[in-house]
């Protein structure tokens, strides 16, 4: 659940070392970390409920996370079983539940931070919903690739390429 939490966790940060990445800005513990409805930090239920705040996601959302952190949490703890085909999972049904709550994080901080704060898109009306962020093709590639259809795949990672600006490297 990083696509979750990084994000947010480097958007309060406010220095970098080679050692350690970015360090959290005092912000960060106040304005995200505190927001854990179990009082204990953690990222990852603080950064849930600071993107309910600031409606990036809304509770249906929060559901389908809570769901994807449960079955990842049974997977792992039964990842023998999984492997030896003894375990049922259901990833052709929840990969795309994954791909499209990524996708609308991903769409909601590359509309309200990243252009929001780009002089060059300032001011500029767009529709959240017809933006892909990169993030989304990969997936949308992965998710091809994961249920044997190989051929989609190819297709749709050339139709990513081929629809970048070739003209700036």
């Amino acid at each position: 659940m990083s696509a979750i939490k990084d994000r947010i966790h480097d958007f309060y940060s406010n220095s970098w070392t080679a050692v350690g990445g970015w360090k959290a800005s005092p912000d960060y513990r106040e304005k995200v970390l505190s927001l854990d409805p179990k009082g204990k930090n953690d990222p990852l239920r603080a950064s849930i409920v600071w993107l309910l705040r600031i409606q990036a996601i809304n509770k249906d959302d929060e559901n389908t996370i809570r769901e994807m952190t449960e079955e990842r949490n049974r997977l792992a703890h039964e990842l023998r079983n999984v492997l030896g085909g003894t375990l049922d999972h259901d990833f052709e049904s929840l990969f795309p539940k994954l791909a499209a709550l990524i996708a609308k994080i991903d769409r909601w901080w590359v509309v309200n931070v990243e252009m929001a704060t780009d002089p060059e898109f300032v001011g500029t009306e767009l529709n959240q919903d017809e933006v892909t962020p990169g993030s989304l093709m990969l997936l949308k590639v992965l998710n091809k690739v994961a249920l044997g259809k190989d051929e989609e795949a190819w297709e749709l990672y050339h139709e990513f390429t081929s629809t970048r600006d070739d003209t700036n490297p």
